[in-house]
């Protein structure tokens, strides 16, 4: 049977835009209930918004080359434009600042510890990321990764 072109993109906008979303609701449910101007939370919530700047820019900038980060990495194409430009992984250094922040935000132990789990999935992600590209581009790819800031 054959998909609907309307039905694969209500699918891909959800898979594509939920969870930002979501995490840019919690993250205002958490500037609003949780800040109480100690120090750490605030330094929380500049994380929490940096995070969220750099994630959201960074799905902008690879528009259809982004797929949901789970799985093989597939190659769609280098983008080296936008943010990409200035960080190498943005999206998950987006979501693991986010995610910090709003552990520095909302300091529960068992919270912490599902974000310090999260934040590390993350970091192995990249990893594989990184080797994958290496091994599609070649050369390309670490030529591109001396340009950008980390």
């Amino acid at each position: 049977m054959k998909r609907k072109k309307s039905d694969f993109i209500i699918k891909r906008y959800k898979l594509e835009h939920l969870v930002p979303f979501v995490i840019t609701i919690i993250s205002v449910y958490f500037w609003f209930n949780y800040l109480d101007q100690t120090l750490l939370k605030v330094v929380g919530l500049v994380m929490n918004v940096l995070g969220l700047f750099i994630w959201w820019s960074a799905k902008i900038t690879l528009g259809e080359n982004w797929n949901a980060g789970y799985g093989k990495p597939r190659l769609k194409k280098l983008v080296t434009n936008g943010i990409y430009s200035k960080i190498c992984h943005p999206l998950y250094w987006g979501i693991n600042l986010t995610l910090i922040g709003i552990a520095f935000e909302y300091q529960k132990i068992w919270f912490i510890i599902i974000i310090l789990l999260i934040v590390i999935y993350f970091f192995w992600r990249m990893r594989i990321e990184d080797r994958y590209l290496i091994k599609e581009l070649g050369r390309k790819y670490p030529d591109y990764k001396k340009k950008t800031w980390f």
